[in-house]
């Protein structure tokens, strides 16, 4: 497709929104460079015009020809989507090397490096103060206004801005943060919600986000609120087959349950949860929960829920 198509599909998306070349590109580009994309008098990058089309609500695939330099950093940058998704979290030299391509990096690449120096941070050391610091100036490339504790002006994101806000969120409840942290990671699943987003896309996100939010609220004892919340998050497991976070999640409900007195209906979801950790072999979060419950209902209630269905070496 020629470049002029896509400046003017651009235009013509944005008139129907109603929106102005300001409120498209504000933390994109600058208006001048706007008006010149519309015009077909300038070319935008790859990422760039991912980012406008997202702000448009749609999920047209647009080509268009890139430098070896944007070309290169592509391919990095999906090998650090795949390390992180597969929880390897030694970035720093994929980092550099996307950080030195040849040419220097746009607000959208310099947003992608701030972001995976974070989750080295974040995965290596826990250092959450230190992430935080690079997240927030990552957000801040493309959403200037950004600040903690505030609403989030937008509720359309890009995929990254997604990633590097849930993050945020994570390292304010690490550092103490709570009404903040909890703010953030609701406004977060509302805008799950809110809009016709790609499936894919929300199917692969919304789970998580509801098991961290539903975690949170659980710690804070809003009881009901966690539980809506994470029935939610399974019925968009079950619903879209996405089963990353599903025994967690069932974890999550049966200790609300427990907690608002549903003591059957409790118990029915952690053995489904434990079976299931079990079956996918996932010990780690297994003995994260298993000593949750062992402090907070006791080791006869532990060894009532999971003798007759756990081997006796996952057992106590």
């Amino acid at each position: 497709m020629e470049y002029i198509q896509a400046g003017q599909m651009i235009r013509e998306l944005r008139r129907r929104k109603g929106m102005s070349q300001e409120q498209l590109c504000e933390g994109l580009c600058e208006p001048p460079t706007m008006s010149k994309i519309e015009k077909g008098r300038q070319y935008p990058n790859k990422k760039l015009l991912d980012a406008l089309l997202v702000r448009l609500q749609q999920n047209a695939e647009l080509q268009v020809p890139v430098s070896a330099a944007d070309f290169e950093r592509a391919q990095l940058e999906r090998e650090i989507v795949s390390r992180i998704a597969n929880k390897e979290y030694d970035l720093l030299e994929l980092a550099e090397q996307y950080k030195e391509c040849s040419q220097a990096m746009s607000n959208h690449e310099m947003q992608f490096y701030l972001f995976t120096q974070a989750i080295h941070l974040i995965g290596i050391n826990r250092n959450w103060e230190d992430s935080l610091e690079k997240l927030e100036a990552a957000i801040q490339m493309t959403m200037p206004k950004y600040t903690a504790g505030e609403k989030i002006i937008s509720n359309i994101l890009t995929s990254i801005e997604f990633s590097i806000l849930n993050n945020i969120a994570i390292c304010l409840w690490f550092l103490h943060q709570q009404e903040n942290a909890v703010l953030l990671m609701q406004q977060l699943y509302n805008i799950l919600n809110s809009y016709d987003m790609d499936r894919e896309e929300y199917a692969k996100r919304l789970p998580m986000t509801a098991f961290n939010l539903s975690t949170w609220l659980g710690i804070l004892k809003q009881y009901p609120n966690a539980l809506r919340i994470a029935e939610e998050g399974i019925r968009c497991c079950i619903k879209y087959g996405k089963y990353e976070s599903f025994g967690d999640l069932l974890y999550n409900k049966g200790f609300t349950l427990l907690c608002l007195g549903q003591k059957v209906d409790g118990e029915k979801s952690l053995r489904k949860a434990f079976m299931l950790m079990y079956a996918c072999e996932n010990s780690k979060s297994y003995e994260v929960f298993r000593d949750d419950i062992t402090k907070n209902f006791g080791k006869d209630f532990w060894a009532d829920i999971t003798n007759d269905i756990l081997p006796e070496s996952w057992n106590y």
